[in-house]
C-alpha cells in the first residue's frame, strides 16, 4: 500500500513537471511567433512609407516637367536651369528633343520630349 500510493506520487510529479515543460515550450513559441509578427509588420510599415515617398517625388518631378513644358516654347534659350520651390530643372535642347532632368530632395528624374511636341512620352 506504501509503495503505491509512492509511485503514484511520482506520476503526479513527472506529470506535473512535463506539463510545466508543455507550457515552457508554448510560451516561447507564442513569444517566438509574436515577435515574428510584429518585425513583419515594421518591415511592412517601412516599406509602404519609403514607397509613398518615392511616388510622390515621382508625380512631384512629373508635374514640373509638365508645368515646364508649358512654359518652354516661349523660351529662347535652348539649354539652361529652371527652379521651382522643390528643386530644380535642367533642360538641354539635342536635334529633335529635349533632356529634362528633374532634381529633388536626392532624387534625380531624367525625361526626354520630342522638340515638337508638347505631349509628354516618358
Amino acid at each position: 500500500m506504501l509503495l503505491r500510493s509512492l509511485m503514484e506520487n511520482r506520476k503526479k510529479v513527472r506529470g506535473f513537471s512535463n506539463s510545466q515543460g508543455g507550457v515552457l515550450l508554448s510560451v516561447l513559441l507564442a513569444i517566438f511567433l509574436f515577435s515574428f509578427l510584429l518585425l513583419n509588420l515594421t518591415t511592412s510599415y517601412h516599406q509602404t512609407a519609403d514607397l509613398v515617398s518615392r511616388t510622390e517625388q515621382l508625380y512631384q518631378a512629373k508635374i514640373a516637367k509638365e508645368l515646364f513644358l508649358a512654359d518652354y516654347p516661349d523660351l529662347d534659350a535652348k539649354n539652361g536651369t529652371w527652379m521651382f520651390n522643390l528643386g530644380e530643372l535642367i533642360y538641354e535642347t539635342e536635334q529633335n528633343q529635349v533632356k529634362i532632368t528633374v532634381k529633388i530632395k536626392k532624387k534625380t528624374y531624367h525625361f526626354y520630349e520630342k522638340n515638337s511636341t508638347s505631349n509628354s512620352s516618358d
